[in-house]
């Protein structure tokens, strides 16, 4: 006898109150699964809806607002270029990479934030459909930075990006943005004058750029460049793991979208980026292994992993700019219209608005400019 006729007959006994077939439970979550490596994308905040992420997942839907068409290229030292997310053939246009771990990682963190591809595992970029190049600063031997961007701008087309993932110790013993040195300052310039977009990480040392000690200097002149500093996440709080000592479990960042204790400031400065646990490529905390293929981080921190969202928001902005305009915009324009619409900068305990990293890019917004 079946289990639905057993219930019917046992109601029908006056003994019974109510008798039914239970339930056979199931867990409380829409059916489906990936095989092999885990979908980092939903931790991919920054991906979403303003005022916490910079809106790039409501504008892939415009022809081009993928980064189609655009071409970017990251000028530092190293990369993954096999790594299961990356597209393939990402090329090496100079430069001799440097055989470092930490490097490699870095690079792969970067390269992911910006052209990771979409599916059922991994992350997906911000402009996942652009093509990525990469440019080693190590020239002949020796760091050049001016010489690794006068070769990508030489490679590049207007509407195209660079992103300089570097930084170096300035006069204070700080961090500092590589275009303080005259030669560095020259190349920039030279390329964003082409029509390239070039996108400089602001560095990391807790300086302010309008010091005196930078009279003169690039720190406080006008290269063309889009400066990137560092905001708060809307996670604005250390994970249980901590950052050391000074950083212990759930110590609080500060208020979202203002500035990060590390990040430098200035009137140059013009956009800010996540600046603490971004999800991208690479170094394995997220998900480890024998093969470096199949890293993933929950970690990617500082003006280098603000950097590449803006940057990702560029080559977006552009690809709509030529599939809508038939040509892409000045350099110029683009770094207006993503400070004009951005979402802005927020203040905290001890990181008043004058020590500006300027506003969070805001893409449904700055697509109407386009």
């Amino acid at each position: 006898m079946t289990k639905p006729k057993i219930a019917k007959e046992l109601n029908q006994k006056r003994a019974v109150w109510k008798a039914y077939v239970a339930p056979r439970p199931v867990p409380a979550m829409p059916a489906g699964s990936a095989a092999g490596s885990r979908n980092f994308e939903p931790s991919q905040g920054y991906l979403y809806a303003p005022p916490n992420g910079i809106g790039a997942a409501e504008v892939w839907n415009l022809a081009g607002a993928k980064g189609k068409g655009i071409k970017i290229c990251d000028i530092e030292g190293n990369w993954n270029r096999k790594h299961e997310d990356l597209p393939s053939g990402i090329q090496l246009i100079g430069g001799t990479v440097i055989d470092d771990l930490s490097w490699r990682n870095h690079g792969t963190a970067v390269l992911g934030e910006m052209v990771s591809q979409p599916s059922s595992k991994g992350t997906v970029g911000i402009s996942h459909q652009a093509e990525a190049v990469v440019q080693s600063a190590v020239i002949s031997g020796v760091f050049n930075t001016a010489a690794a961007i006068t070769n990508a701008g030489s490679i590049l087309i207007p509407g195209d990006v660079i992103l300089i993932e570097l930084q170096a110790t300035g006069p204070n013993g700080k961090y500092v943005a590589m275009q303080f040195w005259g030669d560095i300052f020259s190349a920039i310039k030279a390329a964003t004058e082409k029509g390239i977009t070039v996108v400089e990480a602001a560095g990391n040392g807790d300086e302010n750029f309008d010091l005196a000690i930078f009279n003169g200097t690039g720190l406080q002149k006008d290269s063309g460049a889009i400066v990137v500093g560092a905001g708060v996440p809307p996670s604005n709080h250390v994970d249980f793991d901590g950052f050391g000592a000074s950083l212990p479990s759930y110590t609080s960042l500060g208020v979202p979208r203002s500035r990060i204790w590390f990040s430098n400031y200035g009137k140059i400065v013009n956009v800010q980026g996540w600046g603490w646990h971004v999800t991208t490529l690479g170094y394995g905390d997220a998900q480890g292994g024998s093969s470096e293929n199949v890293w993933y981080t929950l970690r990617f921190s500082g003006t280098s992993s603000a950097s590449p969202i803006v940057t990702g928001a560029v080559a977006c902005l552009q690809g709509r700019a030529k599939a809508k305009l038939g040509a892409p915009l000045a350099s110029s324009k683009v770094r207006q219209i993503l400070m004009k619409t951005g979402t802005p900068q927020a203040q905290g305990p001890g990181v008043p608005l004058t020590q500006n990293i300027g506003p969070l890019p805001n893409l449904a917004l700055a697509m109407k400019q386009v």
